[in-house]
């Protein structure tokens, strides 16, 4: 009789979906195998349960299974010459740890790309991020017909029988526990999850199903594991981060079978170093001492064995998204939830606006269960972020916010369904300003930060149309939702966030713009002054180069496709070191406000304005635009003094779009700076975004305009 044996996995898991994460699809060589059913007579051994004769037999390996990670390389460690099943198996088949991602290639070659390695320490240690693996788990035919029995297989054809192919008997109170080496230091959208019978990425996706008594038994965010501490899982029971800590979740029930395997992951933008795991049960506790995990350190991050590649010098380039450009913002829900929060690595997705690689929505907790379909979003017992760059938040720290709500600001969105898990306890949606956890008074605004909690008894009917303008806000600025455990369901769609305009229409919007390039000083502002005709707004960073376009901008949007814009600029502070023509800042039109990912590719745009030169500084009036091929023109405005105004004037002539820069002592003559069409603009173009800029590189420039116009010009 053949025997096969069954292989337990550690999954390190998605922090953003289940089934949705984002990682590597590499694994350990494809595996033919050649089944011989043994004889029914014979009684089948003793890991088929109800199966009997039909399934192959499994030996358990016994607890507790103790983890150092002594490997002689990373390859090595996923070998039977390291570690192999109790269970008999054909060879290659019979690797105690199998690698699902992170490690091997399709082909069966090392990942050189990899984010799973054993360290070089001299105690050696186990690195894990974008990758995941499975522990005492087997070949068997409960896997189904597919390519790789061991890899995302569960809950296969063992499901009605409730059937398992694992070596660890779990059918008893057990415990996993683990040191923490090393972490990211920075708040991250990445969990390290532990799985039991599953060895895909979806909760759900085993014989015990998913929520609080299914086969996730452990999900925590990367960077809220305690370096120097042992987390501790006991099943049933409470999960711990360190001894003696703080409750992070407690499982009511057992998970797990007399054939029971583990899989760990860490999902795409984080990782872990741990060390010294440990397997056992409860009733075994306290007779498997390990070493002290405060006395643990690690030089992880320059011992890829693999490719001498370290987590800041990695092989693989970050996903950049396209940067957030201020408001009005209405969240996409056309894709699902996995692009939405920026961890699919082949799609697009919004950033942060002066980090391409820092996605603008972030889930906070329950990743798993929050989705996106039908252009609606959903969730329960679930927390997501808009615009907030991971900083925690609390009482009395300015937020971390990209979004300036400052001014007069509007939120709609529309509520399609809404349910309590039990009717007899509601639960409650709750929208937060600039507060990242579930305590009101974790915020500059103490309690106030939570705006809005609603339960469906609050809700006649649906959909159900919520508009809401907070009294509250920062320049920056973010806000978090959050359907708390008792939600059963929250459907949201049409979610837009815009400020609420005068009934002039005159309301000038913050924008911090990367257009094209990057600025070596991230642009950002304020304006402090906001009204029809007169702004203030300080400044600094940016850069308007030959090939950067990143800068503030306080703006709106007019329909014209002949008209001028005037601005006099009344004062200027803070304008004292010289760093030359790149770093302006005035007044600018422009036609569109999407990044781009070549220079050549902006749209048109044109300035009037100044910038600082020589030493000591002085200001000299400038005028630039976009050509129509791909180049920027830049010259000299010597006449132009502070004080003074300007105006840019744009009309059709012809097959052409004219641009024209004025500058004015008195606003009432205005003498012609130039007059060009070599401007990238035709009379088609009829929208325009109009406004005031600065983009002052190291300089922190404080600027007052005063006297605005936007004046039609007859055609």
């Amino acid at each position: 009789m053949n025997k096969l044996g069954l292989l337990s996995s550690l999954i390190i898991t998605s922090s953003i979906l289940a089934g949705c994460g984002s990682e590597p699809d590499s694994s350990s060589p494809d595996i033919i195998i050649n089944i011989e059913n043994p004889d029914p007579g014979d009684g089948g051994g003793d890991g088929g349960g109800d199966g009997g004769g039909d399934l192959p037999s499994i030996t358990n390996t016994p607890l507790p299974v103790v983890e150092d990670f002594g490997a002689s390389d990373t390859e090595s460690f996923f070998t039977a010459a390291y570690k192999s099943l109790a269970s008999e198996a054909e060879e290659g088949e019979d690797n105690f740890y199998f690698s699902m991602a992170g490690v091997f290639m399709e082909d069966g070659s090392v990942d050189a790309e990899g984010g799973n390695w054993i360290t070089a320490d001299a105690d050696q240690k186990m690195r894990l991020g974008d990758a995941r693996f499975t522990l005492a788990q087997t070949v068997s035919p409960l896997a189904g017909d597919v390519a790789i029995a061991r890899k995302d297989s569960t809950p296969g054809d063992g499901i009605d029988e409730g059937l398992s192919w694992g070596e660890l008997d779990l059918s008893q109170d057990y415990r996993i526990s683990f040191c923490v080496v090393a972490v990211p230091d920075t708040a991250s959208s990445s969990d390290f999850q532990i799985y039991v019978d599953n060895n895909t990425t979806s909760e759900a996706s085993s014989i015990h199903g998913g929520g609080n008594v299914g086969s996730r038994i452990f999900n925590q965010p990367v960077n809220t594991l305690v370096p120097g501490q042992r987390v501790e899982i006991n099943i049933p029971g409470d999960t711990t981060l360190q001894s003696g800590g703080a409750l992070v979740a407690s499982k009511p029930e057992l998970v797990g079978t007399e054939n029971s395997f583990i899989a760990m992951r860490v999902s795409s933008g984080g990782w872990a170093v741990f060390d010294d795991l440990v397997i056992e049960y409860q009733s075994d506790i306290g007779n498997n001492p390990q070493p002290d995990c405060a006395g643990k350190d690690s030089n992880y991050k320059f011992v890829n064995p693999i490719t001498g590649g370290d987590d800041n010098n990695a092989p693989v380039e970050p996903n950049e998204g396209t940067p957030f450009t201020g408001l009005p913002l209405t969240l996409d829900f056309s894709d699902d939830a996995e692009t939405f929060f920026g961890e699919n690595d082949e799609a697009d997705f919004l950033s942060i606006s002066s980090d391409r690689t820092d996605p603008f929505y972030k889930v906070t907790s329950g990743s798993s269960r929050i989705t996106i379909e039908n252009g609606a979003l959903s969730l329960n017992n679930a927390r997501f972020t808009i615009g907030d760059t991971g900083v925690a938040s609390a009482e009395g720290v300015q937020p971390s916010g990209d979004i300036d709500l400052s001014i007069p600001y509007r939120i709609r969105l529309t509520i399609s369904d809404f349910t309590s898990a039990d009717p007899a306890d509601p639960g409650k949606f709750q929208l937060y300003i600039d507060n990242n956890t579930t305590s009101s008074g974790n915020s500059i605004h103490g309690g106030d930060s939570k705006h809005v909690e609603l339960t469906p008894d609050d809700i006649a009917s649906f959909p159900h149309e919520l508009v809401l303008e907070p009294e509250i806000g920062t320049n920056s600025s973010f806000l978090q939702l959050r359907a708390d455990s008792r939600v059963g369901n929250l459907t949201i769609e049409d979610f837009t966030i815009e400020y609420i305009e005068d009934g002039s229409g005159a309301a000038w919007a913050p924008y911090t713009l990367n257009l094209a390039g990057e600025a070596d000083i991230a642009p950002s502002g304020e304006i402090t002054e906001n009204t029809d005709m007169s702004v203030t707004l300080t400044a600094s960073g940016g850069n308007l180069s030959s090939s950067n376009h990143n800068l503030f901008f306080a703006g709106q949007m007019v329909e014209m496709s002949d008209f001028m814009f005037t601005a006099q600029i009344s004062n200027i502070t803070g304008a004292d070191v010289g760093a030359g023509n790149a770093y302006r800042f005035g007044i600018m039109i422009m036609e569109d406000m999407t990044p781009v990912g070549d220079y050549a590719e902006l749209s048109g745009w044109a300035d009037a304005g100044f910038y600082v030169d020589g030493d000591p500084a002085e200001l000299i009036g400038s005028r630039a635009q976009m050509k129509p091929d791909g180049s920027r023109s830049r010259s000299n405005i010597s006449e132009l003094e502070v004080g003074d105004y300007v105006r840019i004037e744009i009309y059709d002539d012809g097959d052409n779009k004219r641009l024209k820069r004025y500058y004015s002592k008195d606003g009432v003559t205005f003498e012609q700076a130039n007059s060009t069409t070599d401007f990238n603009a035709t009379p088609d173009s009829d929208s325009w975004y109009v406004g005031l800029y600065a983009a002052p590189g190291e300089n922190t420039v404080t600027i007052e305009f005063d006297n605005i116009m936007i004046e039609e010009i007859a055609p």
